[in-house]
């Protein structure tokens, strides 16, 4: 019955997914705890859908069941990050994470871009470093946070080595277009 909704998710019919996840729910005896790891794949399934205010719904009440699981901590707090709110309440988040997990490349790049968002690029340079050391240079998205990061900080020459690789990771980012209008915006000064 757990993976029936794993199943759905993989094939795109979030849906399904969505309606298996919620008859697990309901079928959970009083006393079973484990219904956080459903109402995470809950939010992750709302937030594929668009469905920022049920995505955020379910990860309170994930967080409500166990309040330090990362990989809600993490979602949530990206996200809010990505929407560009509550970045004080997404910090508090995503610190618990690296606390608990320090190299863990995923967590340390949410938890920079959060400081990045703040007006902290030196301190987001640090983590992002960090998590370059623990497998960071495999994801596209944690190369272009890096990039932005050392692009923030004036240091453009590196800034377009780390997206020129994240380019080859991952051509959807849109990278190239970002770059080209960096390096006119540059000729501009």
């Amino acid at each position: 019955m757990e993976i029936l909704p794993i199943a759905y998710w993989q094939s795109g019919d979030t849906d399904k997914a969505i309606e298996q996840y919620n008859t697990l729910i309901r079928n959970l005896s009083p006393k079973d705890t484990t219904a956080y790891t459903y109402y995470a794949s809950l939010g992750d399934l709302y937030h594929d859908k668009g469905d920022s205010k049920k995505a955020y719904s379910y990860y309170r009440k994930a967080l409500k069941q166990k309040p330090d699981y990362n990989p809600v901590l993490n979602n949530y707090a990206y996200y809010l990050a990505l929407e560009g709110k509550s970045l004080k309440q997404a910090y508090k988040m995503s610190k618990k994470t690296v606390e608990s997990e320090p190299d863990n490349p995923t967590y340390l790049d949410t938890f920079a871009w959060i400081l990045y968002l703040l007006d902290k690029p030196e301190e987001a340079k640090e983590h992002l470093k960090h998590a370059m050391l623990y497998g960071g240079t495999e994801s596209a998205a944690i190369l272009d946070h890096y990039a932005e990061v050392l692009y923030a900080l004036g240091e453009y020459d590196l800034a377009f080595i780390y997206w020129e690789q994240a380019e080859k990771k991952d051509k959807t980012l849109g990278i190239e277009e970002k770059v080209k209008e960096r390096k006119e915006s540059i000729n501009k000064k």
